[in-house]
């Protein structure tokens, strides 16, 4: 690089500092603040809390099952909601996922039978 390419390159990297965004307008936001805590409180930690009770009382394999299928059902919603449309991939992806939880029965099941 030599003396003007080596000088650049530290100039370059010694400009960059990360910096905390502003939160300012988010935070005078009554909306926005309501839309965050409805998230955090209510479609995440208490559908969890609900969730981890119900899994207590369902076994491992149905639980993991359930879990493994839950971007299935958001998906679903989603394509039912927002009219979201879907790709090859993402066809390939639930086949698979599906297969698993198939697989995952077969094998349950053969278990249980020896």
């Amino acid at each position: 690089l030599g003396q003007h390419g080596s000088d650049v390159v530290s100039s370059s990297f010694s400009s960059w500092t990360p910096r905390i965004p502003d939160f300012q307008p988010i935070l005078s936001s009554t909306a926005a603040l309501s839309g965050i805590l409805y998230t955090g409180l209510i479609t995440t930690a208490l559908a969890l809390w609900i969730e981890s009770i119900a899994f207590k009382r369902v076994p491992a394999t149905d639980a993991s099952i359930i879990l493994t299928t839950e971007p299935l059902f958001a998906a679903g919603a989603a394509a039912f909601t927002l009219g979201e449309t879907f790709g090859i991939s993402d066809y390939v992806g639930a086949t698979m996922i599906i297969g698993a939880c198939i697989l995952a029965v077969l094998i349950e099941d053969k278990e249980e039978s020896i």
